[in-house]
Formats: C-alpha cells, sequence, structure tokens
C-alpha cells in the first residue's frame, strides 16, 4: 500500500501552528518569563503608574525575579492597576510591599519587591501592598518650593533693610549727620593740636633732662667711684672685723662657761650662798661702822690744834 502523503493545506497549517507557537515563546523570552516554570501573579494598586509599564523588571533588592504583565487605569477607583508575575521560587511574606523606583538614572523603572518578616506569604492572585519612591520632578518641585519660600523670605527681609536705610537717609537725618561730622572733626583738630602742644613740651623737658644729666655725668661718676672704693675698702676689713667679732663672740662664750661654772669664782661668787651671806654681813658692818665714823669721828680721829693731847674718850 503507498502511504498517505500530506496535503498541501495540512502542512501549511502545520507550519502556521508552529510560526504561532514559536512567535508566543519569542514573545515570552523578550518578556524574560520562563514559559516552562508556574509563576505567581500579584496586584499592586498605584495613584499613578510613574513610568511602569508591560515588560518593566520586578525585582528584589536589585535582582530580577518577575515581569510586570500588564498595566491598566481603574476608573471606577480612579486608580492604576500594575499586574506582575513573580516567580514561584520566590515566596512573597502577606507584608511586603511593592514599590517603584528608579532603576537607573535614565529614569527606567521597575517594582521592587521589600520583603516582610510575616510567617504567611501571599498566594497567587493576591493584592500586595504599594509603595512609590518619590521621582526626580517631585523632589525638583519640593526643593523649589523650599527654595521659593526662603526667596520670600530674603526679599522681605530685604525690603525691611531697606526701609530701614531711607529712614535713616531722610533729609533731617543726612543734616544731622553733616553735623555731627563736622562737630567731630573740629574736635579731632582741637585734640590734635593738644596732643602737638604736648609732645613738644614733653620733648623739651627730655631736652632738658638730658642736658643736666649730661652735666651731673662727670659728679655721678665721681660718686660710682668713690661707691666702689668704699666696696673695694669693705671687702678688704669685712673679713677681719667678721674674725674680730667671732674671737669676741668665743671670749663672751667662754666667760659665761666660766660664770655658769659653780666651781670657778665668778660661779662661786653667783652660786655660793655662805659667801653671798658673808659678804652682806661685811657690807653692813662697813655700812655700820661708816655710819659711826661719821656720828663719832672723835672716836677715830685725835689731833690737837697746840698738840695737847684729848684725854676725853
Amino acid at each position: 500500500m503507498k502511504k498517505k502523503k500530506l496535503s498541501r493545506e495540512v502542512k501549511i497549517g502545520i507550519y502556521g501552528i508552529c510560526m504561532i507557537l514559536l512567535l508566543y515563546l519569542e514573545i515570552n523570552f523578550i518578556k524574560s518569563r520562563d514559559i516552562f516554570s508556574r509563576d505567581n501573579t500579584y496586584y499592586a494598586v498605584y495613584d499613578n503608574s510613574d513610568g511602569i509599564e508591560a515588560s518593566s523588571p520586578v525585582t528584589i533588592k536589585g535582582f530580577r525575579v518577575g515581569t510586570v504583565d500588564k498595566v491598566w487605569y481603574d476608573v471606577r477607583t480612579a486608580k492604576v492597576v500594575a499586574e506582575f508575575s513573580v516567580k514561584s521560587g520566590y515566596p512573597v511574606p502577606e507584608d511586603s510591599k511593592a514599590k517603584i523606583t528608579s532603576a537607573s538614572l535614565m529614569g527606567a523603572k521597575v517594582i521592587d519587591l521589600q520583603l516582610g518578616t510575616a510567617p504567611r506569604n501571599l498566594e497567587s492572585g493576591d493584592t500586595i501592598r504599594s509603595l512609590m519612591d518619590p521621582g526626580l520632578m517631585q523632589l525638583v518641585n519640593s526643593e523649589y518650593d523650599k527654595l521659593k519660600d526662603m526667596a520670600t523670605t530674603l526679599v522681605e527681609r530685604v525690603s525691611k533693610a531697606l526701609d530701614g536705610v531711607n529712614a535713616v537717609l531722610s533729609e533731617e537725618n543726612v543734616a544731622n549727620l553733616s553735623a555731627l561730622l563736622a562737630h567731630a572733626n573740629s574736635i579731632s583738630g582741637n585734640v590734635d593740636r593738644m596732643v602737638a602742644q604736648d609732645l613738644n613740651q614733653t620733648m623739651g623737658n627730655l631736652k632738658s633732662l638730658s642736658a643736666e644729666l649730661n652735666t651731673a655725668a662727670p659728679r655721678i661718676t665721681g660718686i660710682v667711684d668713690r661707691v666702689g672704693a668704699m666696696a673695694d675698702s669693705m671687702s678688704v676689713s669685712v673679713p677681719a672685723l667678721m674674725t674680730g667679732a667671732a674671737q669676741a663672740v668665743d671670749r663672751l662664750n667662754t666667760a659665761l662657761a666660766a660664770v655658769n661654772d659653780a666651781e670657778g669664782s665668778a660661779g662661786k661668787l653667783i652660786y655660793d650662798k655662805e659667801l653671798y651671806n658673808n659678804l652682806t654681813e661685811a657690807s653692813q658692818s662697813l655700812t655700820m661702822l661708816l655710819q659711826d665714823m661719821k656720828s663719832n669721828p672723835g672716836r677715830y680721829i685725835h689731833f690737837s690744834v697746840f698738840g695737847a693731847k684729848n684725854k676725853s674718850k
């Protein structure tokens, strides 16, 4: 039996199916989707798309784990809804957030998953909480508002300062300031004249003092010479004087030691009580004798004018 040959229409049909399948595979390859693995689909709701579109990457800490499938505007809620798929090998905790952020300085946007720590993971088809990173225009607008406020404040302060300057520079104040400057100039001139007079007088006094010092210089030189000679003589005589004083002190110490010594003559005279008593009695007896001689001189002195003897007792 002869084999049946495929008709031309069947061949065209098979070729078309193969082309459609290849196109599907190519599209998914371009979208970085693995058609042989099962992905989990999630939804996120934003106030605006901020540049997110289909085929935008989905990352975790910069590593691509999925792709944005489609983005549309929900008329009923006035929100932008993003549908994206994540590979099944990357579980997403239920407290995670999908943040729209810039992937580069050129402005390319991605959805960055900020994983949470909840024990339960989101199921495919769940809605994840959304979060938006402020864009460049928002930052520029914010800084512009700050600069605008600062400029307004600065203009107000400058305006107040100019008002104060205008008030100070009024005709009356200018006239007063001119009079004040003129008075200050006159005072300065008077002060300069006084200082010049005092300086001239001081210089004259210094000159006279210098002349007097020049006149007295010979006398001062003589005085200095005499003082030097006196110092030289004192340097010679003072050591001999100090030596004599030292010897005198030694002698005085020897005498005091002799007085303090009870065995010596001076010591006995001071410390011997019996000798003291004898000297006292002798002194008293001598005093009584002198008194008696004064009262009765005839008892002790015998004389006669004519040589006769006085026989009276």
